[in-house]
C-alpha cells in the first residue's frame, strides 16, 4: 500500500495514480478512498458549487478485482443514470475519459449514508412519519421507475441511500450494479446488501423479474419504518395497512408477493392517504 495526496489530503491506494486531473473540476475538499466497489469518490469545490467526482481506474485499496472492470462498471452505469434520471437519484453533470480511467461528476448531496454510522439511521428512524414517508416515496418511485425501464435494482445497500435529514430529502447514489431485464442470479449471489435481497438472487442461475425489485421496495420500507431494524411486526411505526403490503412484498416465495413493483407503488400510496392524523 502507498499514500498520495491530492490537494493536502491523503489517500490509500496499492499502487501511485496520476490524480492531477482532479485540479480541472476545482479543490478537492474529501476523499473516500476504502470503497470495496473499486471506486475512488472525491468532494470538490468548483467556486461557488460543490461537486461529487467518482472515478474508477485506479488499484484501490480495498477492491479485490481489475480496475479495467472497475471502469466498465461505471461506463455502463453512466448509462443508466442517464435514463433513469429522477429527483431522488444522483444527477450526473459529465463525465471524463482519462488514459487510465473514467470519472462520473455528480451534483453535491448534502446528506449523509445510511450506513456504516448506525447513528445515521438512527437519526432517520427518529424523524416524524410524515417526513419518512415522503422520503420513502421518493426512492420507491425511483425504483419502480427503474422497473418501468427494464432494470432490476441489484445492488442496494445502506451505503448508497443518503438522507438530509435538515431538508427531509433521501437520494440514491449508486447504480453500478443494475442489471437489464431479463437477468439470473450470478456467481455467488447478486450484488448487494443481505437486507434487499430475496432468497432467488442467491440461487445461481435463477431468474430475476419485477418481483425482486418488489422485495426491495418491501425491504426498504422495513428500513423507514421498523424502529427495530428488523422484517416484523414488532417496532413497525407506519400502522397496519402499510405493514402488511411490506410483509407482502418481502414474501419467500415471488409468486406471493405484490405482483409489481408499479402496483406495489399504487397500493402503498392509496393507503398512505388513508392513515389518520398524518398532517
Amino acid at each position: 500500500m502507498i499514500w498520495q495526496e491530492v490537494d493536502g489530503l491523503r489517500l490509500q491506494l496499492k499502487a501511485a495514480h496520476d490524480l492531477s486531473w482532479l485540479g480541472d473540476l476545482g479543490r478537492v475538499f474529501c476523499v473516500f478512498d476504502q470503497l470495496i466497489s473499486g471506486n475512488l469518490c472525491f468532494g470538490v469545490q468548483d467556486g461557488e458549487r460543490r461537486l461529487f467526482v467518482k472515478y474508477a481506474g485506479a488499484q484501490t485499496a480495498l477492491y479485490a478485482g481489475h480496475p479495467q472492470a472497475a471502469v466498465q462498471r461505471l461506463e455502463e452505469a453512466a448509462g443508466r443514470y442517464r435514463a433513469l434520471r429522477h429527483p431522488c437519484l444522483a444527477r450526473l453533470q459529465g463525465e471524463v475519459t482519462l488514459p487510465q480511467g473514467l470519472a462520473l461528476v455528480f451534483e453535491w448531496f448534502e446528506g449523509y449514508a445510511l450506513a456504516p454510522l448506525e447513528a445515521q439511521l438512527d437519526l432517520t428512524l427518529g424523524l416524524p412519519l410524515v417526513t419518512r414517508l415522503a422520503m420513502y416515496d421518493g426512492l420507491m418511485d425511483l425504483l419502480v421507475r427503474a422497473s418501468e425501464a427494464d432494470y432490476l435494482a441489484a445492488g442496494l445497500s445502506r451505503h448508497h441511500i443518503l438522507v438530509d435529514t435538515d431538508s427531509g430529502r433521501a437520494m440514491l447514489s449508486s447504480l453500478n450494479h443494475f442489471l437489464p431485464f431479463p437477468a439470473t442470479t450470478p456467481h455467488p449471489k447478486l450484488p448487494g446488501a443481505s437486507w434487499f435481497l430475496p432468497e432467488e438472487a442467491y440461487q445461481v442461475g435463477a431468474r430475476l423479474d419485477d418481483s425482486a425489485n418488489v422485495y426491495a421496495l418491501g425491504a426498504l420500507a422495513f428500513l423507514f419504518f421498523n424502529a427495530y431494524k428488523e422484517k416484523s411486526a414488532a417496532g413497525w411505526t407506519a400502522g397496519q395497512p402499510l405493514l402488511q403490503l411490506a410483509q407482502q412484498a418481502c414474501q419467500p416465495q415471488p409468486a406471493r408477493r405484490v405482483p409489481s413493483a408499479a402496483r406495489f407503488q399504487a397500493a402503498w400510496r392509496q393507503q398512505v392517504m388513508n392513515l389518520p392524523d398524518l398532517y
